[in-house]
């Protein structure tokens, strides 16, 4: 078997997959709970669970279209620009969630988890590159870095 670290600290293929592997696993980790928490609340409160409950089965959809994507983007940003890179990877993870739902009264559609994980850092990344061209050139610009 082949160490982990030593795989990492190479430059081929198979090092840079298990890094990319690593990043997309960073964005899920800290949100493990979240996703724990929506599979308790299914689990018990659907309509064929343990507990049924339509009150609270009704977190069910919302949770799983909006929270977790949102969540996943946020922690996404956070690690490329910090707070202003999760609060920019929430709000485009926000959008590519619009785009992603046929149905609004019923909420079908795709729940974006890739799309937040692409997004989320992509957006952050952006606000980043523009900190730098700006840094400088404003009075407030120095206080975001």
């Amino acid at each position: 078997m082949f160490p982990i670290n030593k795989n990492l600290e190479c430059s081929g293929v198979r090092a840079r997959i298990q890094r990319f592997g690593g990043k997309l696993a960073a964005m899920i980790m800290p949100n493990i709970g979240a996703f724990i928490a929506w599979g308790l609340i299914t689990a018990l409160f659907i309509e064929k669970g343990g507990l049924p409950n339509a009150t609270l089965a009704g977190l069910v959809g919302p949770m799983l279209y909006f929270l977790l994507p949102i969540l996943i983007g946020y922690t996404g940003g956070r690690m490329v620009h910090q707070q202003r890179g999760a609060v920019i990877g929430a709000i485009a993870t926000a959008g590519v969630i619009m785009g992603g739902i046929e149905d609004f009264s019923t909420l079908t559609g795709t729940p974006m988890f890739l799309g937040a994980m692409i997004m989320g850092p992509l957006a952050a990344w952006i606000l980043k590159q523009f900190d730098k061209l700006i840094d400088g050139r404003s009075a407030q610009a120095s206080r975001w870095s």
